[in-house]
This record gives structure tokens, sequence and C-alpha cells, in this order.
């Protein structure tokens, strides 16, 4: 099950996910959306930066004074972000191997316009173009609960600080996010995604967190506490994952293999997601996680486990290694269509009527509608009555 990180869904005692378990009499699988979890890392670093006061409405001031603006901008006439020598200094070192990720992303399929405008602006801001040149959208919706909305907003109006008035506080709130996302928050993003990749990403990523101190001390010590309450994809199940990923090499799978080979102790943690320990955190690797119950990942899926008895440099030419990571790769570990299905069926709901009962005998006719004519062919609508 693929769910939101709210207390609703991840109560233990009364939480949408315990009672599913409940109802349906078996153990499931619990697949933090990882686009939430990122949601609240830069939740944390817009608070620290923006004070207080940027959480207190749906909307955000400073954005709604932007948005009201926009006609006014001259968007021919931008500045990119790394023409600030204080921006410059902080991103050099970061800057290609960040374009050439972004361009990378940039070829392939994006799911929401607004993650491909996200990819387009840290390019702009880096300095270079992307392949469709510079181009600037119009600023969008700007409620909390809009991904991309924070990021996509402090970047624009960063590169346009020169037509539109702010406060010495907004200037330096805006750099201080603006340098986050392009260092960071983009990666670890766009990698978001990938099921295999989600425990070393989520490693390398609060470990990029704790290292941030030497930038910002105060957006360090904000987002790994936010980011160490969620750390589900490194549990005794869900580590497993990382079997499946090209990134861990095969010496720390070799590791890995070896852990779960030891005896479960009674006494240890079994929850969901697990806590750590921050001030030692930056000393641990993979298989520091791993233990006899990491077996119980490919147990529940039904995953043959035959290639662990072999070396992992022969994994990926054995039959039922291949079978079991196309299996894994399937997961889905952010729910952004189940996102756009719940705005869309607010919307919908909305405009036809308000009235409940009537909204579920709404949605019963569509139903049977889609089901007896499943398309618009010719052949398929020959047939209505």
């Amino acid at each position: 099950m693929c769910f939101d990180t709210t207390s609703s869904n991840t109560g233990q005692i009364a939480g949408a996910c315990v009672l599913l378990e409940q109802k349906l009499e078996k153990e499931l699988l619990s697949l933090a959306c990882r686009h939430h979890i990122m949601e609240l890392i830069i939740g944390a670093v817009f608070q620290v930066c923006m004070g207080l006061g940027a959480k207190s409405s749906p909307e955000v001031p400073l954005f709604k004074r932007f948005q009201e603006y926009w006609g006014f901008i001259d968007t021919a006439k931008y500045e990119p972000g790394i023409a600030a020598d204080d921006v410059a200094s902080l991103v050099e070192d970061i800057k290609q191997g960040t374009i050439d990720y972004a361009n990378k992303h940039l070829e392939q399929s994006q799911p929401r316009d607004d993650y491909k405008e996200f990819l387009e602006l840290v390019i702009v801001f880096l300095g270079a173009a992307p392949a469709r040149g510079v181009r600037f959208m119009s600023p969008g919706a700007m409620h909390h609960a809009r991904w991309m909305s924070k990021v996509i907003y402090c970047l624009k109006i960063w590169m346009f600080k020169a037509q539109f008035k702010l406060t010495p506080a907004e200037k330096r709130g805006l750099r201080d996010v603006c340098v986050f996302t392009v260092r960071v928050y983009l990666t670890a993003w766009i990698s978001a995604p990938q099921a295999s990749g989600a425990p070393y990403s989520d490693l390398l990523l609060l470990k990029s967190l704790l290292e941030y101190s030497s930038i910002h001390p105060a957006i360090s010590k904000s987002t790994s506490r936010k980011f160490s309450n969620h750390m589900w994809y490194l549990s005794q199940e869900l580590v497993s994952l990382a079997f499946f990923d090209s990134r861990v090499s095969s010496a720390t799978k070799r590791l890995m293999v070896s852990a779960m080979k030891n005896e479960e102790d009674q006494d240890q943690d079994h929850s969901k997601r697990i806590t750590v320990a921050l001030d030692s955190f930056k000393d641990k690797n993979l298989e520091d996680f791993v233990t006899a119950r990491s077996m119980k990942l490919l147990r529940m899926m039904e995953l043959p486990d035959g290639f662990l008895a072999v070396d992992p440099d022969l994994w990926d030419d054995r039959d039922d290694y291949k079978q079991a990571a196309e299996t894994v790769n399937s997961l889905k570990v952010v729910n952004d269509y189940a996102e756009r299905g719940v705005a869309l069926i607010q919307e919908y709901s909305g405009l036809i009527t308000r009235d409940e009962t009537q909204l579920q005998f709404l949605l019963q006719v569509v139903e049977d509608h889609r089901r007896m004519y499943p398309d618009s062919r010719k052949h398929t609508l020959s047939g209505m009555p």
C-alpha cells in the first residue's frame, strides 16, 4: 500500500493503514509516498528561510504579490541565479553536474508539467538554457498542498528580483531556498519514484542534509530532524530493495547478504519506520540496517531468492534475479496518480452536485457507462441505444 504520511494514515491505533491490514487480515508492505516525504523536507526549509508566517494561510503572501505583479515582468530580462556572487560560490562545485542531470531527465517523459518546469528553471538558474530555450510560465497555484509550488516560485522570483520589490529578509530567504533546491532537492525529488533506489537514496539524502550544516546550520538541523522521522525505506523489511539498485556496489551487497544470516535480536524494533540517531548516522551504511527479518520482503512478495546464494557479481546474469528486479521496480513508491485523482473528483463533484448520495449514484453511472463503452471508436459507439 502506498500512502501519504499524515497521521490519519499512519496512526498506530486508528490509522487507515492499520485498519486496512485488519480488514484484510494480512500484513502489507508500507510504501510511504516519497514525494510526500520530500514535500515535508522543502516545507521545513521554507519555514526556516521565510519565517513563521509562511504557513499561516493557504496562500503565501510573497507568492501572491508576485503572481499579481507578473503582468509587469519583462521575462526577457531575467538574471540567472549564479549572477549573484553569494549564490555562485555556493553552487559552483555542483553546477555542471546538476545541469547535466536536469537535461538528462528532460529528455525523458515527466508525469506533470510542473516537474518539467522545475527541471528547466534549475538549468536557467545555473546559467544555462534548456533544449527548447528559456521560457517562463505564468505563476500558477500556490497553496501548500501543491507539490513544486514553493521551489518553482522561489526560483522564479529570485531570477526576476531586479524587477520585483523584495525586502532584505525576503532576498536572503529566497537565496537560501534556491541554493538548497539546486544542491540537494532536485536530485532527491526526481529520483523519488525509483523503488529499488529508495533505501540508498534515503541514506545519501540524510547524510547530505547533515553535511549541509557547513552551508546553512539551521536548514540542516530542521530538515535532518524532519526526515529522520520518515525512515520507512531503511526499515528491516524495505532495506532489501537495495539488492536491486545498480548503484549499490557488490561489496555492499555481500555485506547485506551476510547480515541477513545473523540471528534476529528479539529485542529489536520491528516498526515499519525506524528511528535513527543523527549524531552517528554519518558512519552508517546499508548493511547496518539489514537483519534476518530483511528476508521478509522477498517472502511477502513471493520473489525468488536463489540469487542470494551466489556472489553479487553474478546476479545480473541470473533469471531469478532479473525476475525479482522487474517486480520490485514495478512497485509504486509515490502516489502522484492518487493525488491527481482526488483533486479531479473534488472539482468534478462540485460542478454537478453537492449532495453526497447523488454523487455516489453519479459515479456508478459513469462507471457503468465506461464498462459499456470503453472507447470512442465508431464500431463501439455504433452499438449505442
